[in-house]
């Protein structure tokens, strides 16, 4: 009795500290996923990508099959799903891996984040179930179309940051599955992310009511109220400046307490991909080296079956639908009409500065990036001096919402030609993560006496499409405006299809933010100009 009380207070302290040095490490394991993909390798690996409708997610998943070029394809062979980081694409694993796969008689399966899921079922919204996908859909999946082995002793997962805490859970969840686990610099502790990165809306807020839902997700919880050793073997591997790293060591600690077998690497490096595909073929030996191993031994050879969905049984849900590319997307009529309603050229609420937001006008929105004096606009064969200003938008949540804008650019130029800025949009979330891009636009500037000042009109949509962002998509259009307030040529359309890479990362800042930049064409006649000012103001609604 004594014994096992002290057990649990080493334990509570244990999980204590996981939670202090998690949220410690909160800015650095969730990392800026910018030019971290690893270049592109030619390897002796056949790779196969899906785009697939997921019943349990209720929506679109991507996701690669790799595996040698000489794969037998009459023997069934070890199959490692491989789950990324919260801010990856399912393309980091499978650049880190092709350069090695060829070597192993193994299958990879590299899924995408999923919305940012962390890659568990969400207790708060039932349509998203990604457990279950990938438990019931995509396992079964790979096993009827790939020489993949369904016996539990020839079946791994590992992750990366977020999702070697996926990784783990699963391991945990469901122990008939998986026969090797490996971890690469875990973000473990789940009460410790509470309310942010996308969590806030998967699980909930970080309230007393909600932290239980946390608690019994956290595989740091979960493994230290095992009664009895895990069914798999694990290896831990983190760096040693990385941000995650007092987690993996808590983790060790709790391994250590219940004398639970684990192979352990600290290596030099950083939370970051530049470490992670350092150590992708040595993840890719431990779990070949653990099937070879099981074969041998005649360990967890028992045939994992294919679920309901997929063996035939009558009444039983559908399986993954393959898709030949995304859906499109489209502005809904309203949007359209918006966008095209002639522009009053005199607005009563300019003032004499516009950058910024103004108080007194409840639709101003604030621009960033435009200096006091203003700037001057580079040619398009410069395109290392552009002319770059951000707004926040007020689209956001997971509500349809459409919203339109109108951009007023005030330019001046010494020039007394007409000519042409073009106008580059790009829209991102609220944590500057890529979202969609908008074709550029030409804006005429009209001719007249130099030197002079020409103000430059344009109207902005953003539609997140319904039921949400996540699996209606978003829309972004310009429509452009002469001096006489009448459009000029027609919309310009950038789409966020549902299922794209950047709609993964709506969750994690669920606001629109309108990224732009200026430029004067090679070959116009404007050849000097300069952005004094803009100005960003939100339309309300027309009465119906």
């Amino acid at each position: 009795m004594m014994r096992c009380l002290l057990f649990a207070v080493a334990a509570i302290l244990i999980l204590n500290a996981a939670s202090a040095a998690a949220s410690v490490a909160v800015q650095s394991a969730i990392r800026n996923p910018k030019s971290e993909i690893p270049p592109p390798t030619a390897s002796d690996t056949v790779w196969q990508r899906f785009i697939v409708r997921s019943p349990a997610t209720g929506k679109i998943e991507r996701f690669w099959v790799g595996h040698a070029k000489g794969l037998d394809p009459a023997a069934r062979h070890g199959v490692v799903y491989f789950l990324p980081g919260l801010l990856d694409t399912e393309n980091h694993w499978k650049q880190a891996l092709d350069p090695h796969l060829g070597r192993f008689n193994l299958i990879a399966v590299c899924p995408s984040v999923g919305g940012a899921t962390w890659f568990m079922n969400s207790p708060a919204h039932d349509w998203m179930r990604w457990g279950n996908y990938l438990t019931d859909e995509l396992r079964p999946f790979v096993e009827s179309n790939f020489p993949a082995s369904r016996e539990k002793g020839q079946r791994g997962i590992a992750g990366i940051s977020a999702g070697a805490h996926g990784a783990l859970y699963h391991a945990l969840r469901t122990p008939d599955l998986y026969a090797s686990v490996s971890l690469l610099s875990g973000a473990l502790d789940l009460p410790a992310y509470a309310g942010q990165v996308g969590l806030d809306y998967w699980i909930g807020p970080r309230t007393p009511e909600m932290m239980p839902l946390y608690a019994e997700r956290s595989t740091l919880r979960l493994l230290a109220a095992l009664e009895t050793p895990p069914p798999f073997a694990l290896l831990l591997d983190t760096a040693d400046k990385d941000g995650a790293l007092p987690q993996m060591q808590i983790l060790r600690q709790i391994l250590d307490a219940r004398r639970i077998p684990y192979a352990w690497h600290e290596g030099r490096g950083a939370h970051n991909w530049a470490y992670w595909s350092s150590r992708a073929a040595d993840h890719l030996a431990w779990h070949a080296e653990r099937f070879a191993e099981n074969r041998r031994d005649a360990r967890y050879t028992d045939q994992t079956p294919a679920p309901p969905a997929l063996s035939g049984v009558e009444g039983a849900g559908p399986a993954l639908e393959i898709l030949t590319g995304y859906p499109d997307v489209t502005l809904s009529d309203e949007a359209l009409a918006r966008l095209r309603a002639p522009l009053a050229v005199e607005s009563p609420r300019m003032s004499p500065r516009l950058t910024g937001a103004n108080p007194r006008d409840p639709q101003s929105l604030a621009v960033a990036g435009i200096p006091a004096g203003g700037s001057p606009i580079p040619l398009e064969s410069d395109p290392e001096k552009p002319v770059p200003f951000t707004a926040p938008l007020t689209a956001r949540g997971y509500e349809p919402v459409l919203a339109v804008y109108r951009l007023t650019l005030t330019l001046s130029t010494p020039v007394a030609e007409a000519g042409t800025v073009t106008l580059a949009t790009t829209l991102c979330n609220g944590r500057s993560q890529y979202l969609l891009t908008v074709p550029a636009v030409a804006l005429p500037v009209p001719a007249g006496a130099p030197p002079r000042n020409a103000a430059l009109r344009v109207r902005l949509a953003v539609e997140l499409k319904a039921p949400d962002p996540l699996r209606g998509g978003i829309v972004c259009a310009l429509q452009v405006f002469g001096e006489d307030g009448r459009p000029v040529g027609e919309p310009v359309v950038g789409k966020a299809r549902p299922g794209t890479p950047g709609l993964d990362f709506w969750p994690l800042g669920p606001q629109a933010q309108a990224q732009c930049a200026l430029a004067l064409p090679a070959d116009g006649p404007l050849r000097y100009a300069a952005l004094l000012d803009a100005r960003l103001e939100e339309e309300p609604r027309p009465p119906p």
